[in-house]
């Protein structure tokens, strides 16, 4: 029995270290602060959502607002990227909500980050993109349902906006990056402003897969 406890001892304390690593890790990530001299390219960190291959040649992150409608055409022509180099090619999105001319671009952010913790972020985004044209509460609400989220957690989170400050901390960086418009990607570091094609993507990743 007494090794029984010392056990379970042991066990509680390497938890409580994990748990407050992961916190601290956590806080680190939120309270990285961006002023227009320090970065000029994107950082990317475990907080923001990636998708793709893991060992990918080429990175490309995309500053993006879900009330965008040249951000939504983007989204489907870099799945398509996807689809053809899957091997090769990584996403990461960051959120750059346009409040002032998109009304619920911070509110779908905040949603599609509540699904994140809930490891359905890139579900619930591109569900939000398909459905561009109904964004709002009752959409965010069926796409949880539809998900199958945990809808006492997933309503919580809305409520509370508990994911804003990743946003605010996305949001700064493209402050800080000056970007001027939305969509902007960075492609392993270069910037790309507007809407691209197909054609204009593939040109722009081939040499860099291809490359010694």
């Amino acid at each position: 029995m007494k090794y029984f406890w010392h056990f379970l001892i042991g066990i509680g304390v390497v938890g409580g270290i994990v748990l407050l690593f992961f916190a601290f890790s956590l806080r680190v990530a939120n309270d990285v602060t961006f002023t227009d001299d320090t970065i000029t390219t994107p950082t990317v960190t475990f907080v923001d959502p990636r998708r793709g291959a893991a060992d990918a040649a080429v990175t490309i992150v995309n500053f993006g607002d879900y009330q965008c409608e040249t951000c939504r055409e983007l989204e489907e022509t870099l799945a398509a990227l996807v689809a053809d180099f899957p091997d090769d090619i990584a996403i990461v999105w960051k959120d750059m909500p346009n409040s002032s001319s998109h009304a619920e671009a911070l509110p779908a952010a905040v949603a599609a980050r509540c699904a994140g913790e809930q490891d359905m972020f890139w579900e619930y985004h591109d569900l939000l993109f398909a459905n561009q044209a109904s964004l709002g509460g009752e959409l965010y609400t069926l796409i949880a349902e539809n998900l199958e989220l945990r809808e006492r957690a997933f309503t919580k989170c809305l409520e509370d906006q508990s994911t804003a400050p990743l946003i605010q901390r996305t949001y700064e960086e493209g402050l800080a990056l000056d970007l001027a418009v939305t969509p902007t990607i960075f492609v392993n570091g270069e910037r790309y402003s507007g809407g691209l094609d197909i054609t204009t993507l593939k040109s722009l990743v081939r040499p860099l897969i291809t490359a010694p």
